[in-house]
């Protein structure tokens, strides 16, 4: 129009710096968040690998270690495909997840010199009462049968999550999942409780195990592996937990370009981008290079508790299981 005044100098660039819609200012911080935390995890995954003096230990490590950017990656692609593409592509990340809380176990056992080293060791001690909240039941006696009931309850949730992830990929093609559903005509709420009931048993079976061994642990710096393991599995269910919730109180507002339950999957699977971030770098802190090289490694095979006290006693190194096998 005649007589309008000139847009100020920079006016053009604020008004297209302001029409970005938020949410791809928040893909765009999810994915500097991804590349960070694969960057930083690979950096010690590089590390191991180049300083892999202790396989039979490292080898557990490392496989621990790609849980951070697996979880990152897996939370980019379902920020970026809407709808019931990340379901399949939470299968690999909650197969993962499964296959993580088997290798820390058999990194424990392996550290503490093998199974019938454990055995033994667990067979001297008093008798310990269950954990919250079954410390009303009867306990495990100490020995064999702590360790087996430790060893399985946590294993089943390899097995079963698995299957879970299956049957979530199958029935979400088959249009009966229901994500975000808790209608019992739905396969969403079976998954859910299966999967979840055996996540928190294998939790506390590992919990058990590990204040039945944290005295012979301790010269390995166990807390923190322990709780960046604990924290990457338990905290992110129970997130996802209080976002349904949010979700089916209905505090979650319509938006035009989302439904609500996509909205909160996609304030999820953000929340896991940066979080990943966190979680890499504690990893660095829990299980650092110089723990698992060279004679003065806490994890070294010629420190003081390397082999464990039974396993040093009975001549044979960590890496061996009750029948001098190879362990798998």
């Amino acid at each position: 129009a005649a007589g309008a005044a000139p847009p100020a100098p920079g006016d053009d660039g604020a008004i297209a710096y302001k029409s970005i819609p938020l949410h791809h200012w928040a893909l765009l911080v999810a994915v500097l968040a991804v590349v960070l935390t694969c960057a930083i995890s690979l950096s010690l995954i590089i590390r191991h690998l180049t300083n892999y003096e202790r396989p039979e230990v490292q080898k557990y490590v490392v496989r621990i270690l790609f849980m951070a950017p697996i979880y990152a990656v897996d939370s980019l692609l379902a920020l970026t495909f809407v709808g019931w593409t990340p379901i399949y592509i939470d299968v690999f990340r909650d197969c993962y997840e499964a296959f993580t809380i088997y290798n820390f176990l058999k990194l424990l056992v392996i550290l503490l010199g093998g199974e019938r080293e454990v055995c033994e060791m667990l067979g001297r001690k008093g008798q310990m009462r269950m954990l919250m909240p079954l410390c009303w039941a009867e306990p495990w006696e100490m020995g064999a049968e702590m360790f087996y009931n430790c060893k399985y309850g946590a294993l089943q949730y390899v097995l079963v999550k698995p299957c879970c992830a299956i049957v979530t990929f199958v029935s979400g093609a088959a249009g009966l999942y229901g994500p975000n559903s808790f209608s019992l005509a739905r396969l969403h709420f079976y998954v859910f409780f299966f999967s979840n009931t055996s996540q928190v048993w294998a939790m506390y079976c590992l919990v058990t195990f590990y204040f039945a061994t944290k005295e012979e642990l301790h010269p390995f710096n166990p807390v923190l592996k322990f709780v960046i393991v604990k924290a990457v599995v338990f905290f992110c269910f129970w997130q996802g937990i209080v976002l349904e919730l949010i979700l089916l109180i209905g505090y979650v507002p319509d938006y035009e370009a989302y439904t609500r339950a996509e909205f909160v999957d996609a304030v999820e699977k953000w929340l896991i981008c940066l979080e990943m971030v966190v979680i890499s770098v504690c990893f660095h802190l829990a299980y650092p290079v110089h723990e698992f090289v060279g004679p003065a490694g806490s994890c070294s095979p010629t420190a003081s508790a390397g082999y464990g006290t039974f396993a040093a006693a009975a001549g044979r190194g960590p890496s061996e299981s009750p029948t001098g096998a190879e362990p798998p």
